[in-house]
């Protein structure tokens, strides 16, 4: 399940429905139980930026955040894998620079975090080319073009 916090202004430009896909395909092709949830805020690039700075040191707005938060909910058994925030200005900014769409920028980017926060990294070569690899495989699954999109960012 993902949980969003979408800002009114930017909720008709959004397709909540695709980026619950994007999540779900991604929970089923890492193994994960389909009881695996996720919170989502749209943001845009001022927010980001105060939460790039506090938490990475970067004081420069980013295209996607993932904050790790694995807990396991006692009554349900569901698991909670973190937070994700997305800034749809850098978001619509890539779309165009790169030809795709805001929506299927903004589930390339959803795809990126939950790998994030189910471990993967794209620091180094060699985990590079398998979480880009693996994003692309999602993406493939859920008929979004962003492809090969991952760096060592």
């Amino acid at each position: 399940m993902l949980d969003f916090s979408i800002p009114r202004k930017y909720r008709a430009l959004i397709d909540a429905d695709r980026l619950t896909f994007a999540f779900q395909k991604s929970v089923e092709m890492l193994g994960l139980s389909p009881q695996t949830s996720a919170a989502l805020k749209i943001s845009d690039d001022a927010s980001i930026r105060k939460l790039n700075k506090a938490y990475r040191g970067l004081d420069e707005a980013t295209d996607v955040l993932s904050f790790e938060n694995d807990f396991i909910d006692l009554e349900t058994g569901a698991r909670f894998i973190g937070d994700i925030v997305i800034s749809i200005e850098k978001a619509q900014a890539q779309a165009a620079e790169r030809g795709f769409s805001l929506q299927e920028e903004l589930e390339m980017l959803l795809v990126h975090a939950v790998l994030h926060l189910n471990g993967y990294d794209h620091m180094e070569e060699a985990d590079l080319e398998e979480m880009g690899s693996l994003q692309d495989e999602i993406l493939i699954a859920i008929a979004n073009p962003v492809l090969g999109s991952i760096s060592r960012e």
